[in-house]
């Protein structure tokens, strides 16, 4: 189905960033889109802007998914929320932390899906997007983020097959870097950041958005199940070879 034959688009992790562009970009072909993020302060900025419906939940309360989820009827799901965290490596990472990734990156994303999707197969029409990285399809040094990521990218492929049939396309977006406030809590220090983001031009939120229309807006028949994008600077893959031991 086209973007215009749709109605209704639910999008997670609104309040910011890649989420408030899909937001802002979807409104402006005309959809009812209902925001979704913790955040209300935010989430009540961007209804001011936009137009939007909004809903304050927190994603990793499994319960409330399935609660207040169902009954929105969304013709497209965008499942945007996400946050990294380890990026100084796996073995300094908290127990705390690779929870928090685990509960949101993966578990949430599988909930969300499985609340909203429901419905979108009983009604044979609908589109979930889910925003995966380019840390799930290549070895980053990230096992963590790279591993909730790499979990979404298997079963993106999965869900595809199991949606055949179903009238429900199914989408996975893998960008590389993005200009976000994602990289705020990412570091633990502003200097590792700057170290991180500088030296190349990163993707934008829109530049992310907008691939997600692109999506979103072939006919019926066609699915587009994965794209990967990166800033031009960026290029994925490679060795690191580090000395263990003196010769």
């Amino acid at each position: 189905m086209a973007l215009s034959e749709y109605r209704t688009a639910l999008v997670t992790g609104a309040s910011s960033g890649v989420g408030a562009s899909c937001v802002r970009l979807i409104r402006n072909k005309g959809l009812d889109v209902i925001a979704l993020a913790r955040r209300e302060d935010r989430l009540a900025e961007l209804a001011k802007n936009t137009g939007c419906r909004t809903l304050a939940l927190d994603l990793t309360d499994t319960d409330a998914i399935y609660s207040e989820l169902p009954h929105l009827d969304a013709d497209i799901l965008i499942n945007n929320a996400g946050l990294g965290r380890g990026y100084e490596g796996f073995m300094h990472s908290t127990p705390a932390e690779i929870d928090e990734m685990v509960d949101l990156n993966v578990s949430a994303a599988f909930h969300t899906t499985r609340a909203v999707g429901e419905g979108m197969v009983e009604r044979k029409r609908g589109h979930i997007v889910q925003i995966g990285s380019v840390a799930a399809l290549y070895p980053l040094g990230l096992p963590v983020y790279g591993g909730t990521k790499g979990a979404i990218h298997s079963f993106a492929q999965h869900f595809r097959m199991e949606l055949s049939g179903t009238g429900v396309r199914h989408t996975e977006i893998c960008p590389g870097r993005i200009a976000t406030e994602f990289f705020d809590t990412a570091f633990k220090t502003n200097e590792e950041r700057e170290s991180f983001m500088t030296g190349y031009t990163p993707l934008t939120p829109d530049d992310v958005a907008n691939t997600v229309i692109y999506a979103l807006d072939p006919p019926w028949h066609v699915n587009i199940s994965t794209i990967e994008l990166t800033p031009v600077e960026q290029a994925p893959g490679g060795a690191i070879i580090k000395t263990a031991r003196n010769s």
